[in-house]
């Protein structure tokens, strides 16, 4: 029997023949207990008149409506127009009663109430670190206050034994369920060692919603008119191709999720209904404007959220100790909400808005070039950009912090240094590869350095980057290491043409993202399902999903086919198609060796006219 006053953890919430039974881990012994609802019924609101009327505030005009509320034991006509329908029932029970699962609850008067105020020191600190938002942003300040009780609360040890999940993991999964459960209000069983995101938002929204007696809108509403499936992407400039020494990497910190809250980018802002505001409109996007008379309950929400992990979580990880369950937990999973907040307005069921997607990037787009352009005109060379960051040919420290001042104060969004590099290789596409002054390289988009790209291509480019290490101090000393990567790769082709490389080092590994039953029956092949037909052929039907290694070897025929190459399995050196893989490594190099103006050439031949 539950006592008036008694404390437990909510972990669980469940809906079966008209009971809603909740899962409760009392505080301080730790005990397991349910909790049933036995008065609780599903139901959906509907304009028609029936069932009892009730008041519920529009979310994109903010009037008033009536509605009627709907007990339902099964799904209503195709003709009745309703809303809330396809919640949970045991998740409508736990947002009517303002339940938050994760965290601490007090059973008073008959009923569970959330028990998550702030404590003296923690509300002092937060007070010292956020306060300044009270005024200037009342919603995201409540949201902000919100959140931070509920992660800051510590987290129980609870036996995994009375967790009832199918599986336990780690310590960090376990923190990170909780911390999870929490923010989006949502039962452990869903947030275990289950990243949907776009679960999380929703759970998050609807909270929201019925706390502050908003009807939750729903999928159609959410387009308001537009079905566009894609978005216009986020803004590349550039690259630049060339060798450059002390170049800096400036990062937006979430900036996605920044436009989102500076720009106040939400369901309802996006084309409001206020003539006022039509003057509003989104950079690049005429047809589009954004409200300017009410704050919009997304952006507060994502706001907060982002604000909750750069000012106060992601600066304790530098110092936190591994053993700091708490802070680490929070900013990875404040992270992983705010990385997904853009996304899941353009293809979620439920949470997709084109035009809230569409002046998402939008934004994005304009704060970048803004960004560069300004860059420029204060004498800087930016020589890329893409999404969120901004590359700046060997700028002073001075000047790139005056840039990130003017950024700051111009959009109130973070520009940060990400990294320096000693020299920087721009190819002509989107990709390039850096050096650390400690000498570590690193690499971006090269093909090359892909995971299905062969060990022994990948294993050569890095014999490369390690002898370019080594001029990293001086164009002098670059221009010295750069002569010796000829030699590196000439000695590569002789391996490859005395066939001393091993079969494993020269496999592509490729997953079947098609199913190969279909495909098979085609006339033309792509590789890895000729390898996978050689794998059926011999009784070894591979799956969709599977990863197939296989080598590239000499054109040959088998029951009417032509095959370029074989599964690893079954291939010999004898077989391999050598002239083919030696192209292929020196078209990966030319990716980064063309810019750097190297030639490659053996006693014979010169490969990059060959090529």
């Amino acid at each position: 029997m539950v006592l008036e006053g008694q404390s437990a953890w909510l972990v669980g919430a469940t809906y079966k023949t008209g009971l809603i039974t909740l899962r409760l881990i009392t505080s301080p012994d730790l005990e397991s207990i349910e909790w049933v609802e036995r008065d609780f019924r599903p139901y959906y609101l509907t304009t028609q008149k029936q069932g009892e009327p009730v008041k519920k505030r529009d979310l994109f005009t903010g009037n008033e409506l009536t509605l009627y509320k709907v007990t339902y034991t099964g799904k209503p006509s195709r003709d009745t127009k309703a809303w809330e329908l396809d919640i949970d029932p045991a998740m409508s029970y736990v947002y009517d009663k303002g339940l938050r699962f994760g965290i601490l609850q007090r059973f008073t008067d008959h009923g569970w109430v959330p028990d998550a105020s702030l404590g003296g020191e923690d509300s002092s600190r937060f007070e010292k670190l956020l306060g300044r938002i009270s005024r200037s942003d009342p919603l995201k300040y409540a949201s902000l206050q919100e959140a931070y009780a509920y992660v800051s609360q510590p987290v129980p040890k609870i036996p995994e034994e009375k967790l009832n999940l199918r599986e336990v993991g780690s310590e960090e999964d376990y923190y990170n369920a909780i911390l999870l459960s929490r923010l989006a209000n949502l039962p452990l069983n869903r947030t275990y060692r289950n990243y949907s995101v776009s679960d999380w938002i929703r759970s998050m929204l609807n909270t929201y919603y019925r706390s502050h007696n908003i009807l939750i809108p729903n999928s159609e509403e959410l387009k308001l008119g537009d079905t566009r499936k894609q978005v216009t992407g986020a803004l590349a400039i550039g690259p630049e191709p060339g060798t450059y020494f002390n170049m800096h990497v400036l990062d937006f910190e979430s900036l996605y999720p920044g436009c989102i809250d500076v720009f106040n980018l939400s369901y309802e802002t996006i084309q409001c209904p206020h003539p006022e505001c039509r003057t509003n409109q989104v950079p690049g996007q005429p047809q589009l404007h954004v409200c300017t008379k009410r704050r919009g309950i997304y952006s507060a929400l994502v706001g907060a959220l982002r604000d909750l992990r750069l000012q106060i979580y992601k600066p304790q990880t530098k110092t936190a100790a591994e053993t700091d369950g708490n802070v680490l937990a929070a900013s990875r999973i404040l992270k992983l909400f705010l990385v997904s907040c853009y996304g899941v307005t353009i293809r979620i069921h439920g949470l997709a808005s084109p035009l809230l997607g569409e002046a998402i990037a939008a934004y994005g787009r304009y704060v970048l070039q803004s960004s560069w352009d300004l860059a420029k005109s204060m004498g800087l060379r930016p020589k890329y950009g893409d999404t969120d960051s901004v590359f700046l040919d060997n700028p002073t420290g001075e000047e790139t912090w005056k840039l990130i001042q003017e950024v700051g104060s111009k959009f109130r969004l973070q520009l940060a240094y990400d990294r320096v590099y000693s020299v920087c290789i721009l190819s002509t596409i989107k990709a390039y590869f850096g050096i650390l002054s400690n000498g570590e390289p690193e690499i971006k988009g090269l093909a090359i350095a892909k995971s299905n790209s062969p060990q022994f291509f990948q294993q050569t480019f890095q014999q490369c980057l390690t002898q370019l290490a080594q001029g990293r101090r001086s164009h002098t000393e670059f221009e010295n290491a750069k002569q010796h990567l000829p030699d590196i790769v000439a000695e590569a082709i002789q391996r490859l043409r005395s066939r001393s490389v091993s079969l494993a080092d020269l496999e592509y590994r490729v997953e079947l993202r098609e199913e190969p039953a279909e495909k098979l029956r085609s006339k033309r092949l792509a590789q890895p399902y000729q390898a996978a037909w050689l794998l059926t052929h011999q009784g070894k039907a591979p799956a969709r999903g599977d990863t197939i290694g296989f080598v590239k070897v000499l054109p040959f025929r088998l029951a009417g086919r032509q095959f370029t190459v074989k599964p690893t399995s079954q291939a010999s050196p004898k077989e391999l198609d050598v002239a083919d893989y030696t192209l292929s490594l020196c078209a990966s190099l030319s990716q980064t060796f063309d810019p750097m103006n190297i030639k490659l050439k053996t006693k014979s031949t010169n490969l990059s006219q060959f090529i």
